[in-house]
């Protein structure tokens, strides 16, 4: 067999048994967990602010960077402090990602009032929403009329 042709049968092999790779395949750490979904309408959505440890993590880079460089003169222990103190805290912010969320109220169909806090913002105030629990909250805007539809189970609601 050829190079070329054990190169082409490799690479169709693998773009082969990528395809089979489905990204709409349930999480492992979903296993054992209550799942519940329901439609609600959005009373309201304020955006609120995540805690951010990016002041610990340029503190421990600090302490790490002047640490090292502790038999060394003070330029350098000052040095090796900036310098772990700027990594540590640029690490820590590139590992925790956006520290911006929304809180939602919402008011389920069969008339509970729910709070809800998610990463994305993918209702505005009055918008049907149907909303997944599965250990995380997953948001989606939907129609008006999904909404409503969903209500007619609870005549208690229909006043």
């Amino acid at each position: 067999m050829s190079k070329l042709s054990v190169v082409t049968s490799t690479i169709f092999g693998v773009v082969f048994l990528s395809a089979c790779a489905n990204s709409s395949h349930v999480d492992h750490q979903a296993k054992n967990q209550f799942v519940t979904e329901f439609y609600a309408w959005v009373e309201n959505v304020e955006q609120i602010k995540f805690k951010s440890y990016v002041g610990e993590g340029a503190a421990i880079g600090a302490v790490d960077g002047l640490l090292n460089n502790a038999r060394g003169n003070s330029q350098n222990m000052l040095a090796g402090a900036i310098i772990g103190g700027l990594f540590g805290g640029l690490l820590t912010a590139l590992f925790e990602g956006n520290t911006k969320g929304y809180e939602y109220q919402l008011a389920a169909v069969d008339g509970d009032l729910v709070s809800v806090i998610a990463e994305d913002k993918a209702a505005e105030q009055g918008q049907c929403v149907s909303v997944r629990v599965a250990g995380d909250v997953r948001i989606r805007l939907e129609p008006m009329a999904a909404c409503e539809e969903a209500a007619q189970e609870y005549p208690q609601m229909n006043i």
